[in-house]
């Protein structure tokens, strides 16, 4: 179920989530490159996207407009929310958010 939320209500152009998102990204998130081992032992590298953020409503938006996966992680302070896209949607959204990111630029590099 989709809660109906102010950031849900709001009517952006693609082009402004795109700007929204790198921004979220430059506070809340980070890429990642992990080596994962598959069923027949082989060592592969995949592109992944993590934003960290208390605020459910905004994990429920990446979700919503970007897909991936969400969970609850919970900690001695009284946990977080997790957004995580792996794999070739990563590298589409790292490019197109290239030109707005300041402090994850140089980490868009490595993915790309």
């Amino acid at each position: 179920m989709v809660r109906i939320t102010i950031i849900n209500r709001l009517k952006m152009t693609d082009k402004e989530k795109i700007i929204y998102l790198a921004g979220i990204v430059d506070g809340e998130g980070h890429f990642c490159f992990p080596r994962d081992v598959n069923g027949r032992g082989e060592h592969h590298y995949y592109p992944v996207l993590i934003v960290v953020q208390k605020d459910i409503e905004l994990i429920e938006w990446l979700k919503n407009h970007y897909g991936g996966w969400m969970g609850f992680i919970n900690n001695e302070y009284g946990g977080y929310y997790r957004w995580v896209l792996k794999g070739k949607k990563v590298k589409e959204l790292a490019k197109q958010m290239t030109p707005y990111l300041i402090v994850k630029r140089e980490q868009v590099k490595r993915v790309l």
